[in-house]
């Protein structure tokens, strides 16, 4: 009920406002092997995206990172992804799918831009290994957290720090839009001054 209560606004507590107050929100998943957060809870996603699972990185710089978004998007999967399999929740009482459904229904509204990540064990840095070989821990090498065990996750740190980075300029360009509109305003106001003086 609580995590229900706050993809909600009420009065009280306008959880889903907060939210939509940022102007970025950016959601990194792991598409397979991690075994904390699933890649549906972690994307606000019903299923799986079946075309992820053996999708090619971005690009050699973000080996790890196998899709981005780069805007904010809300149905996911995407329209017309054929879906990998019936939503997490198909098992569950109707009750707990009811208030699943609503909350990523209430999430997936706000528009999110997603980040799918792959870790998985292979023959020279390609072919995945037969499960359970392939099995990498994917939650931890994502943001690196022990930097000697999880390193392979580096170039994911780097892609999160281009996209805090991304924002940060676009933030200064509004900035400077705005600064400029004012000095141009301020300028018409004291031409407009000048010339009634005269």
């Amino acid at each position: 009920q609580l995590l229900l209560q706050m993809t909600r606004d009420t009065e009280e507590a306008p959880f889903r406002s907060a939210l939509a107050s940022f102007k970025h929100r950016v959601l990194y998943g792991n598409t397979c092997n991690d075994f904390l957060v699933r890649y549906q809870t972690a994307s606000i996603s019903p299923t799986r995206v079946k075309s992820l699972q053996d999708a090619p990185p971005i690009s050699e710089e973000y080996p790890h990172i196998v899709s981005d978004t780069h805007r904010h998007t809300f149905a996911w999967p995407p329209e017309g992804e054929e879906e990998d399999e019936e939503p997490f929740y198909a098992s569950d009482d109707d009750k707990t799918r009811a208030m699943i459904e609503e909350m990523i229904t209430n999430l997936q509204s706000l528009g999110w831009r997603r980040v799918g990540a792959r870790f998985q064990r292979t023959v020279d840095g390609r072919k995945p290994l037969p499960f359970p070989l392939s099995v990498a821990n994917a939650h931890n090498h994502l943001p690196v957290c022990r930097p000697m065990l999880d390193g392979q996750g580096a170039d994911s740190v780097n892609h999160i720090c281009g996209v805090m980075e991304e924002h940060a300029a676009l933030l200064r360009e509004e900035e400077d839009a705005v600064r400029r509109e004012e000095e141009e305003q301020a300028r018409m106001e004291a031409e407009a001054l000048r010339v009634e003086a005269a």
